[in-house]
């Protein structure tokens, strides 16, 4: 179980440290992703040569000592692999030009952990009669005293150290993979203290082992997921930008195109009325040619507020159908409610007295058409446009700044 989960949580952290080189093409990325990866290799050989777990002396013609001796590879070669990333990212720093080597990069780099990872594993398991022995009956009195316990202590350490003075752990990941060299230390240390295998502090030192694993797996996770968050947020913003005009930020054409038809027959559908109201900014072109295109942008700005704070009901919607005209679909709306909301509409504005010395009335006003859907009524959304348009153009030929129903 020790043995799955450290190679699960390395072989991730491996395959995310990947991903993170292939998005930003750094590769102190790829050479982190192979230094997980030869911890991954390093502790699946470990548990597979560790006596007693599948067979009484372990497999891959594993002897008494390869199981200690790959500990000692793993524990040793993971920090010697960090501090090699350090390295490479004074010769590679952010920006760099010959990031366009990429793929070759990451490519060696990989391979050349793999090939540690082989090396170490060849001489574990196949040439371990050539090292000393580090464990007796299962105690590491042996490996406490010989010079490769503090070869690996030094490692860790050192490699701890060395991310620290390099780095100033200035970004999450610095900060977790020191987290990782710090747990890595304690469970090399809490090893040699226990001093022999089974004993508390050998359990103490799997914990430890975990942790090391998995803190930069948590925290690559944290970030995706912190991630996957401001994505989907600035795709709700990027839709909502999208359906929204620039100026008056009410919805614009395309967005009525796709909603409105479809609406109108969803009512038709349910034997249920829909209204449209065509509103114009009466003498909107002396407006502007009166005060200039920015006091315009103003008032399309103040009118389409104006027209959006009047609806009520969640369903209603305001867009702006072009220049200075805009369109109000009211869902479920028969023909006298839609002649209230447009008279309430057309008060609104007239009530902001915005000044209009050209108009009639000195101020801006508003026309508004409206037209409905219903059992005579036409079941086409082109059509049902088209009669809010004739409503208007009657209102305009009334005298402007009123509402006019088109007379099925």
């Amino acid at each position: 179980m020790f043995g799955m989960a450290v190679f699960l949580t390395e072989g991730l952290t491996a395959h995310l440290l990947y991903t993170q080189y292939v998005v930003s093409g750094r590769p102190v990325y790829a050479a982190l992703s192979g230094a997980y990866l030869y911890a991954a290799i390093s502790v699946v050989v470990q548990l597979l040569a560790f006596p007693g777990v599948f067979t009484p002396s372990g497999l891959l013609g594993a002897g008494a000592q390869s199981a200690v001796w790959m500990w000692v590879f793993w524990h040793g070669g993971f920090p010697g692999l960090v501090v090699a990333s350090l390295v490479l990212r004074r010769f590679f720093p952010r920006g760099s030009q010959r990031i366009a080597y990429r793929r070759l990069i990451a490519a060696g780099l990989i391979a050349c952990a793999a090939i540690v990872a082989a090396a170490a594993c060849d001489i574990a398991l196949e040439h371990v009669t050539w090292l000393p022995d580090l464990i007796a009956g299962g105690s590491y009195q042996k490996l406490a005293e010989n010079p490769v316990a503090i070869a690996v202590v030094c490692l860790n350490v050192g490699a701890l150290l060395g991310l620290v003075a390099v780095t100033r752990l200035r970004t999450m990941l610095q900060l977790w993979l020191a987290v990782a060299l710090l747990a890595g230390s304690v469970d090399v240390l809490l090893t040699l203290h226990a001093g022999s295998r089974y004993s508390v502090g050998w359990y103490a030192a799997r914990i430890a082992a975990v942790c090391a694993s998995s803190a930069v797996l948590g925290m690559l996770l944290w970030e995706i997921s912190h991630l996957y968050r401001s994505l989907h947020r600035a795709h709700e913003s990027l839709m909502e930008t999208s359906v929204r005009d620039g100026l008056t930020k009410t919805f614009n054409r395309q967005y009525f195109n796709a909603q409105y038809p479809e609406l109108l027959d969803m009512a038709v559908n349910a034997g249920r009325p829909l209204s449209v109201l065509m509103v114009d900014i009466d003498y909107f072109k002396q407006f502007n040619d009166n005060f200039g295109h920015r006091a315009g942008d103003e008032c399309l700005q103040a009118v389409a507020l104006t027209l959006q704070g009047g609806l009520r009901r969640q369903w209603d919607f305001v867009a702006r159908f072009g220049g200075e005209e805009f369109v109000v679909v009211l869902p479920n709306c028969n023909t006298s409610a839609a002649a209230d909301v447009a008279e309430s509409l057309r008060s609104a504005v007239e009530a902001l007295n915005i000044d209009a010395p050209h108009s009639p009335k000195g101020r801006v006003t508003v026309s508004i058409g409206t037209a409905t859907s219903g059992p005579r009524g036409p079941e086409t959304s082109g059509e049902l446009l088209e009669e809010a348009d004739r409503g208007l153009y009657r209102a305009k030929r009334a005298g402007r700044n009123c509402v006019e129903a088109y007379a099925v």
